[in-house]
C-alpha cells in the first residue's frame, strides 16, 4: 500500500507543476483540499486539472493515437518497438510493457482526481450554487465513466464472450485503497450508472442548450462555461451512453440514444454540431482535417504538431518510427491498401487526410498520413489546431446503422454520412453479413487516426483483420481472440498479490 499511495502523491504533484494555472501548487508534494475546494474556482480549477491531464503522452496525447492504431491494423509496425503493438506482443519488451502500464497509472490517477472532486461536491455545496453543483459534478462522473470504458475496452475480456470474468477495478474512492477486480459486466453497470447520472445532472445545468458550443473566449475573460467541446457536455455524455450499451450488447438502447442525439443536434438550419463542409475541410490554407464542427468532446493539445505528427507520421522519420501504409515502391501512389480503404477517390477523408511527400533529389515520393499536420497560416480561431477528437458525430450514424431493426434503415445511415464525406457511390446492404461489412468497412475509414479500430474490432470478436504489415489490398491475418485482451500490468498485479 506504501508503494501505492508514493506513486499516487508523485502523480498528483506532476499533474499540478503542468497546469499551474489551474491548481495552486503546495510546497509539499499533495494539493491541500481545503485551500483548493474552498471556493467555485477551486472547484473548476480541479477539473480543469483532469481534463488536463487527458492529453498526457500515456494517454489521448499519444498512445491512443500511435500503438493503438497499429493494434488496429491500420499501420505497418517497423522494429521491436512499432512492430510488437501490430502483433500483439504486449509483453515483448520493456518499452512495450511499460505503454501500457503507464496507461494504466495515469488513468487511474485522473480517475482518483475525479473521485476527490466527487467526493467534494457531496449532495449538495454551498460553493456551487445554482447550476454549477450539477454541472461540475456532471461533468465529472462522466469523465471518471469515460475512463474507465476506456480501461475496460482495452485491458478486459471481449464482453460479449466474457462479461462474467474478473477484468478491471471501478475505482470510486479517493482514498487510495486498493479495489477489488470486478467482472466486465459490473464494471459496465458503474458505468451505465455514473454516465446516466452524469446526464441527469446536465440535463438542466449545461451552457450548451442556451450558447451552443460557444468555441470563443469571453469578453469578461471567464471560460467556464464556455468551449463545450472541449467539455463533458450533455451531448458527448449522451453519445458515451451509446457507445457504452452497444459496446455492452443493448442494441436496442444504443439505437435509441444514438437516433435521439441526431434527432437532436441535426436540425435542419441550425444543427449543433454541423458535418465539416468539404471547403472547409480542403481549404489550402487552413484545412480543418480533424473535421472540428462534428466533433462532440475533444482532448485540448497544444502540441498536436510537435508531440503527435512530427513523432508518429512526419515523412522524414525513421522507417522504424513513422507509421503510414506499406507500399510496392514508394511512387506507386493510391493503390493497394490505400485504394481498398478508400473506394471513392472523391471522400474527403482520403483526399485531406493523405499527403504525397517527394524526396528533395526526385528520386522517390510516397503517401503520408496528415490529420495532424500543421497548416502554414497563424490563426487562433482556427480550433482544430488543438482539437484530438475522441466522440464525434458520425459514430452516431454508425451505431444507428449497425443497431437500426432493418438493413434499408441501416443503408440510410452510411450513405448519409458517405454523403457527407462527398462520396458518390452508396451501398446498399443485399444481407445482414453484408451490413456488418458495410459498417466495419465505413467505421474504418472515418476513424482512422483516432485510437478506435481496434476497440470495434473486439467487441465484434473479429478474427480476420486486414494485414497492416502488406501493402497489397485483400491480404489479412488470422486473430487469435486472446490477443484482444491486453495484460493487466506487472505492477498492479504484483502489488494486489
Amino acid at each position: 500500500m506504501k508503494k501505492y499511495i508514493s506513486l499516487h502523491l508523485f502523480f498528483l504533484s506532476i499533474l499540478v507543476c503542468s497546469c499551474e494555472q489551474w491548481i495552486d501548487v503546495r510546497p509539499s508534494d499533495r494539493v491541500s483540499e481545503r485551500m483548493l475546494f474552498e471556493s467555485r474556482e477551486g472547484f473548476l480549477k480541479a477539473l480543469n486539472g483532469v481534463y488536463t491531464g487527458l492529453v498526457d503522452r500515456a494517454l489521448y496525447g499519444r498512445m491512443t493515437l500511435g500503438p493503438l492504431e497499429l493494434m488496429g491494423q491500420y499501420f505497418k509496425g517497423n522494429g521491436n518497438f512499432n512492430g510488437a503493438y501490430s502483433q500483439y506482443r504486449y509483453t515483448a519488451n520493456d518499452e512495450v510493457k511499460n505503454t501500457f502500464s503507464n496507461y494504466w497509472k495515469r488513468a487511474y490517477y485522473l480517475i482518483v482526481n475525479c473521485n476527490n472532486i466527487i467526493d467534494q461536491c457531496g449532495e449538495q455545496n454551498a460553493l456551487l450554487p445554482g447550476t454549477w453543483h450539477a454541472l461540475v459534478k456532471g461533468e465529472t462522473l462522466a469523465l471518471r465513466a469515460f475512463l474507465h470504458l476506456d480501461l475496460l475496452r482495452l485491458f478486459g475480456p471481449i464482453y460479449s464472450k466474457g462479461k462474467d470474468v474478473a477484468s478491471i477495478p471501478y475505482v470510486t474512492n479517493s482514498n487510495l485503497e486498493i479495489t477489488p477486480m470486478m467482472t466486465a459486466e459490473k464494471v459496465m453497470g458503474y458505468i451505465l450508472a455514473d454516465l446516466t447520472e452524469a446526464l441527469r445532472l446536465l440535463k438542466d445545468s449545461d451552457p450548451i442548450f442556451e450558447n451552443g458550443v460557444a468555441n470563443s473566449s469571453s469578453s469578461d475573460g471567464d471560460n467556464s462555461l464556455r468551449y463545450r467541446q472541449y467539455r463533458m457536455n450533455y451531448y458527448a455524455v449522451k453519445a458515451l451512453l451509446a457507445r457504452a450499451y452497444l459496446y455492452s450488447g443493448d442494441k436496442e438502447t444504443a439505437y435509441e440514444h444514438a437516433t435521439g442525439i441526431i434527432e437532436e443536434v441535426q436540425v435542419a438550419g441550425s444543427e449543433l454540431f454541423p458535418f465539416v463542409t468539404a471547403t472547409a475541410a480542403m481549404n489550402t490554407a487552413t484545412p480543418d482535417r480533424v473535421f472540428s464542427p462534428e466533433v462532440m468532446f475533444a482532448a485540448y493539445d497544444q502540441h498536436i504538431v510537435s508531440s503527435i505528427f512530427d513523432r508518429l507520421y512526419v515523412p522524414l522519420l525513421a522507417t522504424n518510427d513513422l507509421l503510414t501504409f506499406p507500399f510496392q515502391n514508394h511512387n506507386t501512389l493510391y493503390t493497394g491498401r490505400i485504394s481498398e480503404l478508400y473506394t471513392d477517390n472523391s471522400d474527403i477523408r482520403y483526399r485531406t487526410w493523405w499527403g504525397v511527400y517527394t524526396m528533395t533529389d526526385a528520386s522517390e515520393k510516397f503517401n503520408y498520413f496528415r490529420k495532424y499536420e500543421g497548416v502554414t497560416v497563424n490563426t487562433t480561431s482556427d480550433k482544430f489546431r488543438v482539437m484530438i477528437p475522441l466522440v464525434r458525430l458520425s459514430e452516431m450514424f454508425l451505431i444507428a446503422a449497425e443497431c437500426d431493426p432493418t438493413k434499408e434503415g441501416a443503408d440510410r445511415w452510411i450513405n448519409t454520412l458517405r454523403e457527407k464525406r462527398s462520396c458518390s457511390s452508396l451501398l446498399v446492404s443485399s444481407s445482414e453479413t453484408e451490413r456488418v461489412n458495410n459498417v466495419t468497412a465505413e467505421f474504418r475509414r472515418e476513424f482512422l487516426g483516432e485510437g478506435q479500430m481496434f476497440y470495434f474490432y473486439k467487441r465484434l470478436a473479429v478474427e480476420v483483420l486486414p494485414d497492416a504489415a502488406q501493402w497489397q489490398a485483400g491480404r489479412t491475418i488470422t486473430m487469435n481472440l486472446q490477443q484482444y485482451v491486453v495484460p493487466i500490468p506487472e505492477n498492479e498485479t504484483e502489488q494486489r498479490n
